[in-house]
């Protein structure tokens, strides 16, 4: 398995995703999308889904 580090992991982890485009934001959140101007913004999700 593969080891977890702590700043690779911020930097792939800590986004936020247009809920109406899926555009992804680095940063602080958004005020609206770059894509689509929607203003409605989740955290990308930390853990994998299993299938």
């Amino acid at each position: 398995m593969a080891q977890r580090h702590a700043v690779a992991e911020a930097r792939l982890l800590k986004k936020w995703i247009c809920m109406k485009c899926s555009a992804t934001h680095r940063g602080s959140k958004p005020s609206s999308c770059r894509k689509c101007g929607y203003k409605n913004f989740r955290l990308k999700a930390a853990e994998r889904r299993k299938t």
